[in-house]
């Protein structure tokens, strides 16, 4: 049985959050409220506000009150900021946020220029090419991955120590962070967006100065944006497909493709107690909860934020309700297209060992399922 569907028996209030942390809706269930790309846009900027709220909230407080605000604080400012990037962002380079073509480039223009992101155009080029040879050394993200020390078929206890290098690399977080430099102060972009760039840096030298909030600034705004972003954005990225499964080769049928991606659902089937005593049973579902809350919420909130753990979705049908995909693949499944899914259940560590082909772990094909009741045209 799939992992989700043996969460059907739990209280009814709870499967909203259960489909959030999962990514995965209940088979033939209702869809109760139907997103707009608008509402991830606020998701975002209300996640980031939140995180920056707290944190300076947590300056004002005794330490053992500031402390854990400030450490929660740090990434979900940036998985605020990471939802902005991998989610609005993303859809307005496919021209798929707004209904108009300069729609999109206004919102992308905007949000790059706050978060030190590519600029428009040069952005939504290479990730066009991305789209026509993923997984290739044609793509900007492979190379990336490859710069950083990944590669094939590392031994988990191989790939652990390379995350935690790649992770704490000062060579890692300055390349990232001078390109960012590069691509919004010293790059060839339009008139209209080197003036965005250089006006917002000196609005917020000014802001900073007059108001003397340069410690505020480091801590909730430079060090989340930083090394907390780029950090969040190697770890999404290390997941995002099955990068060494067909030696980064450029020319691949349909079928081999459909195979690069998977997605990325989050958490286990719910504990097996038959025959167990109280305290078993007990113990198996606090454990069970426990991993839930703790580990695949937060993940969720701060590294696969958003459509993201549908990723596959986005490649096979890129022209679909991508706010709604988690409904849009349950239908695919239900239409008679399993066979172009993959997926993987577990939490980030699960996901970046499949993604890299780290032994023994992969993908399995999706099954097919009974229609959800989405109300959407697959």
């Amino acid at each position: 049985m799939r992992p989700r569907e043996t969460m059907r028996g739990l209280p009814r209030p709870l499967q909203p959050f259960l489909t959030w942390v999962t990514g995965v809706p209940l088979a033939g269930d209702a869809l109760r409220v139907r997103w707009r790309p608008t509402l991830a846009l606020i998701a975002g900027v209300v996640q980031t506000a939140a995180g920056i709220a707290a944190g300076a909230y947590g300056l004002t407080r005794p330490w053992y009150v500031m402390v854990p605000l400030v450490l929660l604080s740090w990434p979900t400012i940036a998985g605020g900021m990471r939802r902005l990037d991998v989610v609005v962002v993303h859809q307005t380079l496919h021209r798929m946020f707004t209904a108009s073509t300069g729609g999109n480039r206004v919102f992308s223009e905007i949000i790059t220029t706050l978060l030190w992101r590519p600029p428009y155009d040069g952005n939504r080029q290479e990730h066009l090419t991305h789209h026509a040879f993923p997984c290739s050394l044609k793509d900007g993200d492979t190379v990336y991955l490859q710069s950083t020390g990944a590669r094939p078929g590392m031994t988990r206890r191989e790939f652990r120590r390379y995350l935690l290098k790649a992770v704490f690399s000062p060579r890692h977080h300055w390349g990232f962070l001078s390109s960012r430099i590069r691509g919004n102060f010293l790059s060839r972009s339009p008139l209209y967006r080197m003036t965005m760039a250089y006006a917002y840096l000196a609005g917020t030298v000014a802001f900073v100065t007059l108001t003397g909030w340069w410690l505020q600034w480091l801590l909730f705004w430079f060090l989340p944006a930083t090394f907390f972003f780029q950090n969040q954005t190697l770890l999404y990225t290390l997941s995002e497909h099955r990068w060494w499964l067909h030696d980064n080769a450029e020319r691949l049928t349909k079928a081999q493709r459909d195979q690069l991606t998977f997605g990325r659902f989050c958490g286990a089937p719910v504990p097996d107690t038959t025959g167990a005593g109280v305290l078993g049973r007990w113990g198996a579902w606090t454990g069970w909860w426990l991993r839930m809350v703790l580990l695949y919420a937060p993940y969720r909130m701060w590294v696969l934020v958003g459509d993201t753990v549908q990723h596959d979705l986005h490649h096979v049908r890129p022209k679909v309700d991508w706010a709604n995909s988690s409904w849009i693949r349950n239908d695919d499944l239900a239409a008679g297209n399993a066979d172009r899914y993959f997926e993987a259940w577990g939490g980030l560590l699960t996901h970046v060992y499949v993604g890299n082909s780290v032994r023994d772990w992969t993908a399995v094909p999706s099954a097919p399922i009974a229609a959800t009741k989405a109300g959407v045209t697959p």
